[in-house]
């Protein structure tokens, strides 16, 4: 491989939640969510360490659910971000979850509250904006745009929320139709690793950390074993029709479908008929 994947979560994290590597994150939010990014702290620093423990111990499972997920905080507002490349049921549950458990935890935080006229700590000063950004490998939404963002909203009276204080990004790794050049750089980066000559310098730098030479001995070991790991895995998956009992194809065909595969070649490898397939979309 001359490239590890920039999707997978070795990658994900190195590039994203590495101490040495805060303006690519900070670009990131820039990017997306048009702020300027100062005073940047990742949660949860990306180490090789954790990884090679799992390797060494022969946790495979362990590793393929490793989550693809960063967290930080900046001078204005917290930022969490998730990579979900396959379809998952509940996923829009699942992606307001993150952002607001963020939010709400700021509001124990005293170091980020505010001391009012009587001289005691107002817990909701420190309720800081949240912006969340999901990378999503799939079409999500019924439309061509790559990106959209989400805010609190009445439409009604076409008016927004009296402050900021959350905004859901999704981006959308199929839909070509950017807004920006540099998020047409991002979408080039998180699709094939490669970006041109022109991009940003911080985007060029991911690229060239997630080649492969550019790795460490344990790095790439961790990056095989995660790969072989998920082959394994879907394989097992796939194998899984041979099962001749109808309620154990519709198991495995739900679990297929919420891994983002078409109703026809789930039709076809669980040898179920494509309508109760379709059904089971519905």
């Amino acid at each position: 491989m001359d490239r590890i994947s920039p999707t997978g979560d070795l990658a994900f994290k190195k590039v994203l939640a590495s101490e040495e590597n805060k303006d690519i994150l900070a670009g990131l939010i820039g990017d997306f969510f048009n702020v300027e990014v100062e005073e940047l702290a990742i949660e949860n620093p990306y180490s090789i360490a954790a990884y090679v423990e799992l390797v060494k111990g022969e946790e495979i499972t362990v590793l393929r659910n490793t989550l693809k997920d960063v967290a930080a905080t900046f001078k204005t507002a917290d930022f969490v971000s998730e990579c979900q490349i396959k379809k998952t049921l509940f996923y829009a549950e699942r992606s307001l979850l993150y952002p607001l458990e963020r939010f709400c935890q700021n509001y124990n935080k005293s170091e980020l509250m505010q001391i009012d006229k009587s001289g005691r700590l107002n817990r909701y000063s420190g309720m800081k904006p949240v912006y969340s950004l999901n990378i999503l490998g799939y079409n999500h939404f019924d439309d061509e745009d790559a990106l959209r963002i989400f805010e609190l909203y009445d439409p009604e009276r076409n008016k927004g929320f009296e402050k900021r204080l959350l905004r859901l990004g999704y981006f959308e790794l199929k839909k070509p139709n950017v807004e920006t050049l540099n998020q047409k750089h991002w979408y080039d980066y998180f699709n094939t690793g490669a970006v041109s000559p022109d991009a940003p310098e911080y985007i060029q730098k991911a690229s060239r950390i997630i080649d492969f030479a550019n790795l460490t001995e344990e790095e790439r070991t961790v990056a095989k074993s995660l790969e072989r790991a998920q082959a394994d895995y879907d394989l097992e998956m796939y194998s899984s029709y041979v099962d001749g009992d109808t309620d154990r194809k519709t198991k495995t065909a739900k679990i297929m479908l919420s891994e983002g595969l078409q109703p026809e070649l789930v039709a076809k490898c669980t040898e179920l008929p494509l309508e109760s397939v379709m059904a089971i979309c519905q």
